[in-house]
């Protein structure tokens, strides 16, 4: 169904505007009913006043499609923008005209707009009548034409409604060329075209609507670099109404814009900052083609700000899981003096975004208080990444750092792989064990330090990181950079804000609150009867130890005391010959007896180098070779007893 708001017009130019309707209005408005869903208007007017009329009508919006005869549709068409369509005579137009004229004569002049019909000129020698051809394109022409054909004695003349009304002023008889078919034709082919602008113009609104609600700036320009259509989102990135902007060049309103060079070579520019007003934006220009031509380009621009938020997003949701920081500090139990005033400077640096470095004994709770720190700082949404510098050979510690480019080494993963710099964007990463990173990788991770930016292995292009590092270490790196085995500058861009974690022997006093701690988390758990009270019976004990393997051999005592819980408690208290068997570091220096049998594990910090190493080797072999019963003995962690192995060799 047509929409009521179409509308057609029948312009039907005269020499003079006719006082009552013209016989080509009549056949037309005859057909009208035939088309109840569209308005159909037709006018007679005078060929001078066809053009004014025209664009009155246009100007008010008054017309979608104009219908016009010969001369006058190629006339209007040069200086409207509606469409114009001819009414054009065909061949059965003209036999039936012919038809016609013959009753007035047997010579006949067939006028026509522009050229003669070639098709009636082969066939004229079939007619009964003689026909005279001839063409003009005005009306000067068309009066000669009439005048030329009554001296040659032609009694009637076919032609448009000008040619018509010529002919009778000359005193012959005249023959509209144009039939009811062919009326009925063109006003089929307008409302053919009425359907393709509603399509059209459904088409743009819904453009429109998308353009008015994305929140990218976007603006069309011609192939002269004239702004088109522009929406909302860049006229306020602009700061200009859109209409203001419609007819203006590109250039003129982006000047940071390269455009002439993108009319020129046709491939347009990808995300290249510029600024619009005081706004940095990231700008696309991209050509449009229709029909494989150019027709104009196309610009996007968006605000930094929210690239950077989808980035984050992006981030986000690549990110695993498993990057989250789990302990508080204020999880981080004790009560003594040492441990307090700790866990003030943490909570105070927590605050910064500056690098910290926390050195201590293994054990000491590190990478708990980085954990902490995290969860205490503005970074606390974003992701804790931790990774033990000791623990991976130097080439896939690397690859795991900065990631790598699809094909950047062979069995690389297709796509390549961000690595954990990319994955700790605005959050944290923790560097355990920085102390033992190859020399060659501390030379990049300083760099990442000072350009904020990280290069994957196999890329030329760096990423933007926004991380903060925590990094810790059991080692003096001071001695470390005596023997070269660590970076000068590299240590004091790590050495910004420093923490210093106590070994539990020199804070005895909070060894009872760090029991209970553990105690409450193995409960949970599922222990035997009798494991609550255990703790308390041994505090004795676990008072007097050294704890070389600080809080990770304390919690490895704990949870082996309270499985033996029954055993180990007697009525008249600790069972020490059971606990000298379960328990041996609580009975060095207690019970002489069992200093005699094997060798158990001792305080390594309390022995020379050569002994450390003698007694470890002993425990290994007393073990069979189990590096974690070994380690679980000494009451060190697995990477320190193969890290000092290692340092052995």
């Amino acid at each position: 169904m047509h929409s009521p708001a179409s509308k057609v017009v029948v312009l039907i130019s005269h020499l003079q505007r006719p006082r009552q309707r013209s016989r080509l209005a009549q056949v037309v408005s005859g057909l009208t009913a035939d088309y109840p869903d569209t308005r159909i208007e037709v006018l007679d007017t005078s060929v001078a006043e066809a053009l004014q009329t025209a664009r009155e009508l246009e100007q008010r919006g008054e017309v979608d499609v104009f219908v016009c005869a010969g001369a006058t549709a190629a006339y209007l068409r040069k200086h409207l923008a509606r469409p114009v369509l001819a009414m054009r005579v065909g061949g059965g137009d003209l036999l039936r005209a012919l038809g016609q004229a013959k009753a007035h004569g047997t010579q006949v002049a067939v006028l026509s707009y522009d050229h003669i019909n070639q098709d009636l000129q082969a066939l004229a020698a079939l007619f009964t009548v003689q026909v005279h051809q001839a063409a003009y394109t005005s009306l000067e022409q068309a009066r000669h034409a009439v005048d030329y054909a009554a001296r040659l004695g032609c009694g009637s003349i076919i032609g448009s409604s000008t040619v018509v009304e010529l002919a009778e002023q000359a005193g012959l008889q005249g023959v509209l060329s144009l039939s009811e078919d062919t009326v009925r034709k063109a006003l089929e082919e307008a409302l053919g075209i009425l359907d393709s602008q509603r399509i059209e113009i459904a088409k743009r609104r819904h453009l429109d609507a998308v353009l008015q609600h994305i929140p990218t700036g976007v603006a069309a320009v011609d192939n002269q670099g004239l702004v088109q259509s522009l929406n909302p989102a860049l006229a306020q990135l602009l700061g200009l109404p859109a209409s203001a902007a419609l007819g203006r060049p590109l250039q003129a309103l982006c000047p940071e814009l390269d455009l002439q060079q993108a009319l020129q070579d046709g491939t347009g520019e990808d995300n290249r900052v510029i600024r619009l007003g005081a706004q940095a934006v990231v700008s696309n220009l991209l050509p449009i083609l229709e029909n494989g031509e150019r027709t104009g380009l196309v610009l996007t621009c968006q605000d930094i700000s929210a690239v950077q938020r989808a980035d984050q997003r992006i981030r986000a949701s690549r990110r695993p899981g498993a990057f989250t920081a789990r302990y508080r500090l204020e999880q981080l139990s004790g009560n003594s003096r040492a441990n307090r005033e700790m866990l003030q400077l943490a909570e105070r640096f927590a605050a910064s975004h500056s690098t910290i470095l926390i050195t201590g004994e293994s054990g000491t709770g590190k990478e708990l208080l980085a954990q902490g720190i995290h969860n205490a700082s503005p970074r606390r949404q974003g992701p804790f990444v931790a990774i033990n510098c000791a623990a991976f050979p130097e080439t896939l510690l690397e690859s795991e750092l900065f990631g790598y480019e699809e094909g950047a080494f062979s069995g690389s993963r297709k796509g390549g792989k961000p690595g954990l710099f990319e994955a700790a964007h605005r959050g944290t990463l923790f560097l355990d064990e920085i102390g033992d990173m190859p020399v060659s990788l501390q030379t990049r991770l300083l760099r990442v330090l000072q350009e904020r930016e990280v290069l994957r292995l196999g890329s030329t292009e760096p990423i933007a990181i926004d991380v903060r590092i925590i990094a810790a270490t059991h080692q003096d790196l001071g001695t470390a950079i005596d023997q070269g085995s660590f970076r000068t500058d590299l240590y004091y861009r790590l050495n910004i804000l420093r923490l210093q974690t106590t070994p539990l022997r020199e804070r005895p006093e909070d060894i009872a609150l760090i029991c209970q701690s553990i105690g409450q988390r193995l409960l949970v758990q599922g222990q035997p009867t009798g494991a609550a009270q255990v703790m308390t019976a041994l505090l004795p004990y676990l008072v007097r130890h050294a704890w070389p393997g600080n809080v990770r051999e304390l919690e490895n005592v704990i949870e082996r005391a309270m499985l033996s819980a029954r055993e180990l408690l007697r009525d008249e208290g600790v069972d020490e010959q059971y606990l000298a068997r379960v328990l041996p570091e609580l009975c060095q220096g207690q019970l002489p007896s069992r200093r005699a049998k094997a060798p158990q594990a001792s305080d390594l910090q309390t022995v020379g180098k050569a002994a450390q190493l003698r007694h470890v080797r002993e425990t290994l072999d007393s073990c069979q070779g189990d590096l974690d019963e070994a380690a679980r003995r000494l009451g060190i962690s697995r990477t320190t007893l193969w890290r000092r192995l290692r340092a052995a060799r």
